[in-house]
């Protein structure tokens, strides 16, 4: 199992929590919640230390995987996102991430001419659209005007 997939089920879980306004989440929730979601997901039953729930925490709050995520402390206990519509899943995607994706995609479409990958032109099509959509969203009003007309 990758690491990086396991962490992913942390910070989405962790995400999904703090999205939820009505409850108050303490650090020990957040641990349970995180330990439910890897057992769920992967079927792993020693849990998840609060170090590590801590760790994921300071790291979706740092610019490291560009989340910046505005996690805040009240009442020295329960963990909320300052910004009540925030969600990792909204971040930005920065240029160079955009590029690297379009790559991939090109790889992609050459690997699924091959008979033995028939269905992943699908998916390829999705991720092209999904990119171009993304692109286009996140554009300057003056390259809207240059789309546009």
């Amino acid at each position: 199992m990758a690491l990086n997939k396991l962490a992913l089920i942390r910070y989405k879980t962790i995400d999904n929590c703090l999205r939820l306004r009505h409850r108050k989440w303490t650090l020990e929730d957040l641990m349970e919640k995180v330990s439910d979601a890897l057992y769920e997901f992967e079927g792993i039953k020693n849990g998840i230390s609060k170090r590590t729930v801590q760790g994921d925490i300071q790291l979706m709050r740092s610019n490291k995987l560009g989340y910046n995520a505005p996690i805040v402390v009240t009442h020295r206990k329960f963990y909320t996102y300052e910004d009540p519509n925030y969600s990792i899943s909204n971040s930005p995607i920065s240029v160079g991430d955009m590029q690297k994706m379009k790559e991939a995609v090109e790889v992609l479409k050459h690997v699924s001419g091959f008979s033995s990958f028939d269905e992943m032109s699908d998916i390829v099509a999705r991720l092209e659209d999904s990119i171009h959509t993304k692109k286009t969203i996140n554009l300057p009003l003056s390259k809207w005007r240059a789309i546009i007309y």
